[in-house]
């Protein structure tokens, strides 16, 4: 609750700072024994009077003042028992108080002697009460330097009754108002008033001082920076509490006037700085003369720190010296050179420095040395990386990156090209192993399973080489033509080595031109989508139909998914090409009677943004197209990863209304939990099983227990590649599949062709 002060205090206020206006008023009530003794001396002289004139107005005047005497002494008292005031408010109400007071005693002097000129002729009397009376009245110009108000209300007080006094006298007294009272009093105006100011002003001065003086220490000590100031000889004069904290120094140490020499010898150099650093740097900051700029010593300290000591002289006045722990810096720019030149993941050198090491070594000093530069890439790292996690990605890296400094010589530099790229530098001498041998160790140690986390995980390495001079006397040729054999090693199955040859060149301008192709497809939809139509089982009839990625290349004619989409992954285009492909069929579908709905392919890459929702959404948005006519298929690799956002990702879609598939069912881990711990709506049988429908016993067991299981979960039954009568009459048989789908009703077609097939009667087809 906040206190309203008038808007005359507020103007106090804002003359003078709060404390020393409190300190003013404080001071008013300090000298109670001078007011008591003041007092009872007008008093007595008030009796006096009466006694001398027998007068009882006179005895009246002095009882007044006796009262009023008597009010002050107690409110003086009490507030002298709560110095100081509380606040600026509380200050100014007892300034007030004080106040009246003052003007009251004023006003019953002056009227005491006022009293004595008009009830008595008594030229005593007269003479003693004005005595008493004028230099109480000119003793205001002392009394009130403290305060700025009421010295109006004193000086009017005193001067009205005083000079009534000397009308009433007549005579030559009323000359003593123009002689003595208006000079009088205005000297005690004009003297107050200068008295207060050249008081304030030298208050005012005196804090200002000591406000300076305290902002100073305040941001000395508060400073990131060590500082302290040294004279001419060699002494110190001041130190903050950061040049304490640098050094160790406690804080009740006095410092003022040590040599500094003596102070770092004594105290610091034992302690904290190694003998060399003192020798070379600290030793220079003293012993340095003339020096014409400022002076930078770097420090490091037996506990690891870095200091830097900059030593400024100031001609003939002495010297500053600043210093800074610069450990975290110095820290940091190691951070950034290791950032710079090695991998993160396997502390290896990574690509800037290898390509360092690499010109290096053909360099001029070479010498007839040959060098092989070797490319290497992991087999199935992205499998691990999408079913066990990118943690369990990392671990491997690190494994690997450890097997391979120990298979390599002791010149050579393996580096982390990047991803799962890795980059040898291998220096062919005389007691090396060879290239081929050095390859085969390589692979044979990357081959034996890794465990991580309890599990083992199997990768497999290919490599490609190049060696200086055949193969190349530049950085870029010899990378370039290892890039070259690395891919020839991959495309000859994985798991093998092959040295560069000129002929592969050609092979691998043709497997980039085919990406290049492929990313201007992607871009401009030049990739078809065609429709394969979903029936029932049991009606035959058409229920929907699975959008599928066709691409006819212009000059290779149709190109198989199974050759274009790993490329499409491989180039970072998968999330772009299934926009494509899932805005493009849900405008189809559009097209299409009610109920009839479109199944879309989704990629584990499209979960890994973490824009499958929006992407979804904004494809149904843009089509207009219900959610539930929607079917989207997943790959048991979605489901690997089995992370939070990939699960989160499921539900919100089944949530709008989509249906979700699990493709391929029976391949790959195709773990039964999935079945319980996903949001699935329907499962497909991978068409591997339908082939042995009706010819392997076994085959027809397993589709039959999968189907059953299936039906009794609650989750609709799709089985896919369906080719003849045989095998669909299996599947009639079983009676617990829904939905099939294959060639035995057609080959996916474009979307042209759908009208027919949905003109189409149901019945039997032939295959």
């Amino acid at each position: 609750m906040g206190f309203k002060i008038k808007p005359a205090a507020s103007d106090a206020i804002n003359k003078i700072p709060g404390d020393l206006y409190i300190g003013f008023v404080d001071s008013l009530y300090i000298d109670v024994r001078g007011l008591i003794i003041a007092g009872l001396a007008m008093i007595l002289a008030g009796l006096i009077s009466a006694a001398a004139s027998k007068n009882i107005s006179l005895l009246y005047c002095t009882l007044f003042m006796a009262l009023v005497l008597v009010f002050r002494l107690a409110f003086m008292i009490a507030h002298a028992k709560s110095l100081p005031s509380e606040s600026v408010a509380v200050a100014y109400n007892r300034e007030t108080k004080f106040l009246v007071g003052a003007v009251l005693f004023m006003f019953s002097l002056s009227f005491w002697t006022f009293d004595a000129f008009v009830a008595t002729d008594d030229a005593f009397t007269r003479f003693f009460t004005s005595a008493i009376t004028i230099p109480y009245a000119f003793g205001m110009w002392t009394r009130s330097f403290a305060t700025d108000r009421g010295i109006n209300a004193q000086i009017l007080v005193a001067f009205v009754p005083l000079s009534a006094a000397m009308v009433v006298a007549g005579g030559w007294y009323p000359w003593m108002i123009f002689v003595g009272f208006i000079p009088l009093f205005a000297f005690i105006k004009s003297s107050s008033t200068r008295l207060k100011a050249t008081f304030q002003a030298e208050v005012n001065a005196r804090i200002q001082s000591a406000t300076l003086a305290d902002r100073l220490d305040t941001a000395l000590n508060n400073m990131s920076h060590g500082l302290c100031m040294v004279d001419a000889g060699g002494r110190l004069i001041l130190a903050n509490d950061q040049f304490r904290k640098i050094f160790g120094l406690s804080s009740d140490m006095t410092l003022s006037g040590e040599t500094v020499g003596g102070l770092f010898r004594k105290v610091i150099q034992p302690i904290l700085v190694p003998n060399f650093a003192y020798s070379q740097g600290v030793r220079a900051l003293f012993r340095s003369q003339g020096l014409a700029s400022d002076m930078t010593v770097p420090i490091e300290t037996r506990d690891g720190r870095a200091i830097e000591a900059t030593v400024h002289r100031m001609s003939n006045r002495g010297t500053v010296l600043v210093v800074q722990d610069v450990t975290e810096r110095r820290n940091a720019e190691i951070k950034i050179n290791r950032m710079a030149h090695f991998d993160a993941v396997t502390e290896l050198p990574n690509r800037h420095s290898f390509e360092i090491s690499l010109a290096t070594a053909l360099g001029p000093d070479r010498g007839e040395r040959p060098i092989t530069v070797m490319f290497l890439d992991l087999d199935n790292f992205k499998q691990v990386n999408d079913s066990l996690g990118h943690r369990t990605g990392d671990k491997l890296l690190l494994e690997i990156a450890r097997r391979l400094r120990l298979i390599v010589g002791p010149e050579d530099v393996v580096a982390r090209w990047g991803g799962d790229e890795f980059v040898i530098l291998h220096h062919c001498e005389d007691n090396a192993p060879t290239t081929p041998e050095l390859a085969g160790r390589i692979i044979d140690a990357i081959g034996n399973p890794v465990v991580i986390d309890g599990s083992d995980v199997i990768v497999g390495a290919s490599i490609g080489t190049a060696s200086a001079p055949d193969d190349g006397l530049t950085p870029d040729a010899l990378l370039s033509n290892a890039d070259i054999a690395l891919y020839a090693a991959k495309a000859d199955g994985r798991r093998g080595w092959r040295a560069f040859e000129t002929a592969m060149d050609t092979r691998i301008q043709v497997r980039r031109l085919v990406e290049m192709e492929l990313r201007t497809a992607v871009a401009t939809d030049a990739i078809d989508v065609y429709f394969q139509p979903i029936l029932d089982v049991r009606t035959r009839r058409v229920l929907s139909f699975e959008a599928l990625a066709r691409w006819r290349h212009p000059v290779r004619g149709p190109v198989s998914p199974t050759e274009f989409i790993p490329i499409i992954e491989d180039i970072g285009l998968m999330e772009e090409f299934g926009v494509g492909i899932l805005r493009r069929a849900c405008a189809a579908c559009l097209t299409w009677p009610e109920g009839m709905s479109v199944s879309v392919n989704l990629s584990s890459s499209q979960f890994r943004s973490g824009r499958i929702e929006a992407v979804v959404s904004e494809a149904l948005n843009r089509a207009g197209l219900a959610a539930n006519r929607l079917d989207l298929e997943i790959t048991e690799s979605t489901l690997l990863d089995d992370r939070c956002e990939t699960r989160g990702a499921l539900e919100a879609l089944r949530a709008r209304g989509c249906r979700i598939s699990l493709d391929d069912f029976g391949t790959g881990y195709s773990s039964l939990s999935y079945l319980l711990s996903f949001p699935l709506d329907r499962i497909k049988i991978d068409r591997s099983f339908t082939i042995g429908l009706g010819v392997r016993e076994r085959a027809s067991i397993l589709v039959e227990s999968v189907a059953a299981m299936s039906r009794k979960l609650g989750l609709t039954v799709l089985i896919e590649g369906v080719e003849t009568e045989q095998q669909m009459a299996v599947v009639e048989r079983l009676g617990t599949i829904a939905e099939v789908q294959g060639f035995l009703f057609s080959p996916p077609v474009p979307l042209s062709g759908v009208a027919a097939l949905l003109g189409r009667r149901p019945g039997r087809a032939a295959a």
